[in-house]
């Protein structure tokens, strides 16, 4: 009978090599030819010319094979963009046990695996296939190399070796089927991967005559230092230069519905526990979870040769570890930047070299001659020397002199053909103004203005970049989350934000502290929301806060002195802030000294004008009080004047600052003391004149009584 398990072992590697042909053929194949030709027009450097059109253009003599290359720094022109903004995580409490503390841990530390990982020139990577080749990839999982609790690994994986789920049409892997990666391992990696067995069962299993695949089929040459592809090869191995035999892997990750264990919360919420220890487990339990069993999708993986099967159980995470970045992404179609602009590269390849053949052509483009006139040279001769500068041609006394033939004219039109050409692959890659480059003259302003307005070109492909970094968090959340659950210690760098020194802290995470019984900064518990955001390349970020604040200090803004070294480009600029500080603030100089007595001298006249307009409003106050109590009066002893001032008061603008009329009416007259009744006078400066000469200012000199 045959054995059980290589007959599964079998089973499960036909499946994936089924699923591997299936997949090619579906588009795979295709979108790998295309792949490798954006690639050749992005690089350049003779490879816009297929090999057949060089041999056929200099076997004809038609025209050389030129090449400009307007690809490449238009490309670049967007990578330097992604290089000089960087992604920066941050993660803010939404449910469980989360707060704000442990989640500003948790955001330096999935920075620190950034910076571990060296995410940033990854991303580069990924960014760069993506509008070269359509596609980039980042492979996210846990490593216990260098630690057995395991580390956060970020790697990236080569477009052509990944083959999404063919009938897919979403950008998340969370809704594919399938991904499969493509890999070559030697017998020595599948030991060190699989074990001791898996390379046994591979030995086995391989015949070295027999072809293991359609020799011939278009499979395209894997990336790699090496020119062509290997001196001998078969559709599942080839062998190297040194003997050395490689072995096509097939890494497949899958979704499959099984029956697992989960915890399930009082809110609703469902919590694989997969391989979760006892302790895990029980704190689940102590939040109020209920454990049991339901049908759960889960990741399968299994890894295989072409016959035999390396791996094959659940997947240890509840996701694919492959991220995805597509330049353009419309419903499962993948498209880069190189893609529409290859057939304008083309076209601007062959005007040009067309161009340049005519030019050659009129340099060169033949003589007229009398048979047998010529003294000093053959027709041989001429034919070879007559382009040289300086020719000096003799003919014969009486014969036709030779006479160079007209060569002709470059076709109207061919200037033009090569500047549209140049036009469509700006169109299609990025403009002039992005490049930093413009025909017309113009202010840095204005130059800064264009440049963001041709950035709107990119709008695309840099929301998808920011839906892969946000994907990015997400996986460092769910890794740190599920599988840093021990004690760990990270030191982190972090920049004093007074004086710009660089200080190392040290958090420590997932501690149990017995004094208060608890974990202290727990990583695995609780749920946050993903915020990633840009940050501008550290220079180039520095350089703009230098720049603003010494524009703001120029406009009258006092801003300190230890901020503007601070964002300075100084070596030693953490130095001289201490040293600021410990010497106190500069003395001023001869003009700063006159500076703030004239603004001491302008504070004290502004101080004595506000008193002085007090002082003014005051006195209107009281007169205009006084005047009220005058007129009061008045209306008092004869009530019929009211609606006449009433009316008087309307006609001349007074604004009513309660109920109408503006002077009521009394309910009827009033009676005023004898002595009250004097001759009404509503200024106070002018008060009423006595009725008698006695009473008042009658009395003296004029009025005829005693001094």
């Amino acid at each position: 009978m045959p054995d059980v398990t290589m007959l599964n072992s079998t089973q499960a590697a036909e499946r994936n090599w089924q699923r591997y042909e299936y997949a090619k053929r579906r588009g795979h194949r295709t979108y790998m030819t295309q792949a490798i030709r954006c690639e050749q027009f992005y690089l350049g450097a003779g490879r816009h010319w297929s090999q057949a059109d060089r041999d056929r253009l200099k076997e004809t003599g038609e025209r050389p094979a030129y090449e400009l290359n307007e690809i490449l720094p238009r490309v670049n022109s967007a990578i330097g963009y992604q290089i000089h903004n960087r992604m920066d995580i941050a993660y803010l409490p939404r449910g469980g046990m989360a707060d704000t503390e442990r989640a500003t841990i948790r955001s330096k530390v999935a920075m620190q695996i950034c910076d571990q990982t060296k995410y940033q020139w990854k991303e580069t990577q990924v960014f760069s296939d993506g509008l070269i080749q359509q596609r980039g990839y980042f492979d996210i999982r846990m490593n216990f190399d260098k630690n057995v609790f395991g580390e956060v690994s970020i790697d990236t994986l080569d477009p052509l070796d990944v083959t999404p789920d063919p009938d897919a049409k979403s950008y998340d892997p969370k809704d594919w089927f399938d991904v499969l990666v493509t890999r070559w391992y030697s017998l020595d990696d599948i030991e060190s991967h699989f074990g001791l067995d898996a390379r046994k069962k591979v030995e086995n299993e391989l015949d070295d005559n027999g072809d293991w695949g359609d020799i011939g089929d278009n499979e395209e040459a894997r990336a790699k230092f090496g020119g062509e592809g290997p001196a001998t090869q078969t559709w599942d191995s080839y062998i190297d230069d040194v003997g050395v035999r490689k072995y096509r892997i097939l890494d497949r990750q899958y979704w499959k519905y099984e029956l697992q264990q989960v915890a399930i919360y009082p809110t609703g919420d469902v919590k694989l526990l997969g391989e979760a220890d006892p302790q895990q487990v029980q704190e689940y339990v102590a939040q109020g979870a209920q454990l049991t069993k339901r049908m759960a999708r889960t990741v399968r993986w299994v890894v295989t040769t072409r016959f035999v099967s390396l791996h094959d159980d659940v997947s240890p995470y509840d996701r694919f570890t492959v991220v995805p970045y597509f330049c353009f992404f419309r419903r499962g179609q993948t498209l880069g930047l190189v893609d529409n602009a290859i057939s304008p590269q083309e076209v601007l390849d062959k005007a040009v070299s067309q161009f340049v053949h005519i030019v050659n052509s009129s340099a060169n483009s033949g003589w007229t001659v009398e048979q047998g006139s010529l003294v000093n040279m053959q027709e041989e001769d001429l034919e070879r020397e007559g382009s040289k500068t300086g020719l000096v041609v003799v003919f014969k006394q009486g014969s036709t002199a030779p006479q160079k033939i007209k060569p002709n004219d470059v076709p109207q039109g061919m200037d033009r053909l090569i500047d549209h050409a140049v036009n469509a692959i700006k169109s299609v890659t990025v403009p002039d103004a992005m490049m930093g480059m413009d025909n017309q003259p113009a202010s840095g302003v204005a130059l800064q203005s264009k440049q963001f307005v041709a950035q709107n070109q990119l709008a695309i492909p840099l929301d998808n970049l920011a839906r892969t970094r946000h994907m990015v968090a997400e996986h460092i959340d769910y890794l740190m989350t599920r599988f840093m659950d021990n004690h760990r210690i990270f030191r982190i760098t972090e920049t004093n934000p007074v004086t710009g020194r660089e200080e190392d802290q040290t958090y420590e995470v997932n501690r149990y502290d017995p004094q208060q019984g608890m974990w202290i900064n727990d990583l695995t518990e609780g749920d946050y929301d993903v915020v990633v955001s840009e940050q501008p390349m550290q220079i180039t970020f520095e350089n703009s806060q230098f720049q603003q604040a010494v524009d703001l200090r120029k406009i009258g803004v006092n801003v300190p002195d230890n901020v503007i070294v601070k964002h300075s480009n100084l070596a030693e600029k953490a130095s001289i802030i201490e040293q600021m500080g410990a010497q106190g603030p500069p003395p001023l100089s001869p003009l700063d000294q006159a500076k703030a007595k004239l603004a001491e001298a302008q504070a004290e006249v502004a101080a004595r004008q506000a008193e002085s307009l007090q002082a003014k409003t005051a006195e209107t106050r009281i007169t205009s009080q006084f005047g009220a109590v005058q007129a009061a009066q008045v209306i008092a002893m004869n009530p019929a004047v009211a609606p006449l001032a009433d009316e008087l008061a309307s006609s001349a603008g007074v604004v009513d600052q309660n109920a109408p009329p503006n002077i009521p009416s009394p309910a009827g007259p009033i009676a005023v003391p004898e002595q009250a009744q004097i001759p009404s006078n509503t200024s106070p400066q002018f008060p009423a004149r006595p009725a008698t000469p006695t009473q008042g200012i009658g009395e003296g000199i004029e009025g005829g009584g005693p001094i």
